[in-house]
């Protein structure tokens, strides 16, 4: 009888992922390449493995689609807690999940979950200044590193030609995804991202870690605080900056199945 994973697939703005329960001796670079597969596999940015952890309500490694592990990604702790919630009992208010280098707690706001960014670090570590033609930049690690750019219109942007020669930029010793900013409502603290996602190497519809600096960046740029609503492909999504950050939007269950081991 020929083996399989069983898995689900959600969704957050757009940003999709695949999740697994417990850690399939299987799992590898190859195996996570062929089932985020666009016309060949499932289809999605990532892979998300949820396993137990002591001390914590779970722990979740993250695989983007090129097949290597990252440290850190909101969109996809979104959908994990989402799908942890939809099982769980007794269910809870929030949780706390671990990553790579943090622990997270992600609590319920009405119908969706927000994050508490434990990993904001490293402001401005790398000065962009004069290497680019854009208004401003700003480098943050949300818990991934992102290069964000303020531009006059992101939609213009030829972001699959322009993002990698930052993407990869010498400056940057692990490489960093990069976001393009436009302010589209000063007063109701509103704009448009695109992020180009390092791992994914290409556009996504919604990067969690990405709107988070971008809100961090516009404090830095404008002093922005509170409410910011920051509109992606995939929608609409709110950074809360107060004496913390907080990350939320939408969670959409897309489907469950089973992946085939020997195809």
């Amino acid at each position: 009888m020929s083996k399989s994973i069983p898995f689900v697939k959600y969704s957050g703005n757009g940003n999709d992922f695949i999740i697994l329960r417990g850690s399939p001796l299987t799992l590898n670079a190859q195996l996570i390449e062929e089932m985020c597969h666009r016309t060949m596999g499932i289809g999605a940015d990532g892979v998300l493995v949820l396993s137990e952890e002591p001390g914590a309500d779970a722990r979740m490694r993250i695989y983007n689609s090129d097949g290597g592990e990252a440290e850190m990604c909101a969109n996809g702790l979104r959908c994990l807690v989402t799908y942890l919630d939809s099982y769980i009992i007794p269910k809870k208010n929030a949780y706390d999940i671990l990553t790579m280098n943090a622990c997270y707690q992600v609590s319920k706001q009405g119908d969706r979950f927000a994050i508490e960014m434990a990993e904001i670090k490293d402001h401005d570590l790398y000065d962009f200044s004069g290497l680019h033609p854009f208004e401003k930049s700003f480098f943050v690690n949300t818990g991934v590193p992102h290069l964000v750019f303020l531009v006059k219109d992101a939609k213009e942007i030829d972001i699959r030609r322009v993002a990698p020669e930052y993407r990869s930029h010498k400056l940057l010793p692990n490489g960093a995804n990069v976001s393009f900013v436009e302010i589209l409502d000063d007063e109701k603290q509103s704009v448009y991202v695109r992020t180009f996602e390092r791992g994914v190497e290409d556009e996504t519809y919604s990067c969690g870690t990405g709107l988070t600096a971008s809100g961090v960046a516009l404090l830095n740029w404008f002093e922005w605080k509170g409410d910011i609503t920051l509109f992606t492909k995939g929608g609409e999504q709110k950074v809360q900056i107060s004496e913390k950050v907080t990350y939320s939007g939408d969670v959409k269950f897309c489907f469950h199945g089973e992946w085939p081991l020997e195809r």
